[in-house]
């Protein structure tokens, strides 16, 4: 009778773990490198959007950024070694004139980034309209008009990539002075599930990221003074550093061709789950 530890009894789970190693080892091959990869950032000029940029040209991809902030995109852009594409997401015009003013100067796209978003804060009883309009139109309406545009480059890339930048407010309930902007992140996810399956047969991989708090300068946007202070010293305590973000998108870009990832959700662990 063999004991337990004999080589006849241990043979076939010694099989299996050996094919689970070669397979992974296979698997870590296929990985992507991001060096030549040909990405566009919108919202590039700050926050996770500039963090992005950078980490990405510092594994040598060839990254554009877009914003309407002229200036401080250019001085971006020159800092992290990225190319500087002004436009205004809320102008539906010149959205497909910027993406293809992109795709060009880097000879095609593999990859858009919608990053770019704008955060208010505010019940609706006394809510601005004005407010409530700009989220919906760079929210939702600059994603679609961006993701639009990119598309046939995209498809042409024959592995292109498109990453949503959401938000941990569009997985779950709202409060009472988060509802509209949480709204427009729903709708991020609704419309990403929408064009994950619609351009599935053009081989674009499309992922939503949604972070908890981060650290930038959203709040500076907030009208009513309380509200801004007290919203600043959450993210203070409680936010992502934009690194961290951006490292969550170079790990997508990453992911190997056959590897389709649909959503990643972070949080600091500062922050209150």
């Amino acid at each position: 009778m063999h004991s337990e530890g004999h080589p006849c009894r241990r043979a076939p789970k010694c099989r299996q773990q050996a094919l689970w190693r070669a397979g992974n080892t296979t698997r870590r091959r296929t990985h992507m490198t991001l060096s030549g990869r040909k990405v566009l950032i919108t919202g590039g000029s700050a926050g996770i959007g500039a963090a992005t940029a950078r980490a990405l040209t510092d594994q040598g991809a060839r990254v554009a950024v877009l914003a309407r902030d002229g200036e401080r995109l250019r001085a971006i852009a020159h800092d992290v070694g990225a190319l500087p594409v002004p436009a205004d997401l809320r102008d539906p015009d010149a959205v497909p004139q910027a993406v293809e003013a992109a795709a060009g100067e880097l000879g095609g796209l593999d990859a858009l980034v919608n990053n770019a978003g704008s955060f208010r804060l505010g019940a609706v009883h006394d809510g601005r309209y004005a407010d409530w309009r700009e989220m919906v139109e760079l929210n939702i309406l600059g994603l679609l008009a961006a993701s639009q545009a990119a598309v046939p480059f995209l498809a042409r890339s024959g592995s292109g990539q498109l990453i949503n930048i959401s938000s941990m407010s569009g997985r779950g309930g709202a409060g009472a002075v988060t509802g509209v902007y949480a709204g427009t992140k729903h709708a991020v996810h609704a419309i990403s599930d929408g064009l994950r399956d619609e351009l599935h047969g053009h081989g674009i991989r499309v992922t939503v990221l949604s972070p908890g708090m981060v650290l930038t300068n959203r709040g500076e946007y907030i009208s009513d003074p309380q509200l801004r202070d007290v919203t600043a010293r959450w993210h203070e305590q409680q936010g992502l550093d934009p690194a961290d973000v951006a490292a969550q998108v170079c790990h997508v870009l990453a992911a190997p061709p056959d590897v389709h990832l649909v959503e990643i959700a972070l949080i600091s662990a500062r922050q209150t789950p």
